[in-house]
């Protein structure tokens, strides 16, 4: 197990994760959408690899300027094909946003629509197992949601059921990350044992179309 031990550290190993996933599928010719696009930094990492970025945000005040080969459009994931054309997207990329989201299943099919055949998307979100929750829980009982912005958080099963529904027939679940991972302290494995997968920390969505 590749374990690694952080205090007072900030390790966002989920977007890093995330970011080499996507370097996978990603080439200089990819329209990419970026889904809750907040953060320059990180779209910046996301930008330079690819021809076109779109970000969609629908916090209007958080908005950023436009910048090199990134555009930015104010709108809402649940309404996605209003804003962006159907089937003119290669890649979406969207971190911890549909937990957020009200409607998650129509929020999944709008990334269908936009997607071009042979497009995907990849997302991650808290698992609602991890196991800092599930020690937790094992004294308070379950979070009741919605909880902060969470409108709602997943367990695998939970995934399952949201995507087997949704127009998407080829996808996979990921566990990223499993351990101590938050506030102040970091002590976590990359790697996730197969038996240790149902407490990862988050889980990664590719959805192929």
């Amino acid at each position: 197990m590749d374990i690694k031990f952080f205090l007072h550290k900030n390790k966002w190993y989920d977007w890093e994760h995330m970011l080499n996933s996507y370097n996978k599928y990603v080439n200089k010719h990819s329209i990419v959408l970026e889904i809750g696009a907040s953060n320059i930094e990180k779209t910046k990492m996301l930008s330079k690899y690819c021809k076109k970025l779109i970000g969609v945000e629908i916090n209007q005040k958080r908005i950023p300027e436009n910048f090199d080969n990134v555009h930015y459009i104010h709108g809402d994931w649940q309404y996605l094909s209003k804003t962006i054309k159907p089937d003119s997207i290669d890649i979406v990329i969207s971190s911890h946003v549909i937990e957020h989201v009200q409607y998650d299943l129509k929020a999944i099919n709008e990334l269908y629509k936009v997607l071009k055949k042979g497009g995907i998307a990849i997302l991650n979100t808290p698992n609602r197992k991890r196991l800092t929750r599930a020690f937790i829980e094992f004294f308070t009982g379950p979070r009741k949601f919605p909880y902060w912005e969470h409108v709602r958080e997943y367990t695998e099963e939970d995934l399952l059921n949201l995507l087997k529904k949704s127009k998407f027939k080829n996808f996979k679940i990921l566990p990223v990350v499993f351990g101590i991972y938050g506030g102040n302290i970091y002590i976590y494995s990359k790697s996730v044992p197969n038996i240790f997968k149902k407490w990862s920390n988050f889980w990664e969505i590719h959805l192929f179309k």
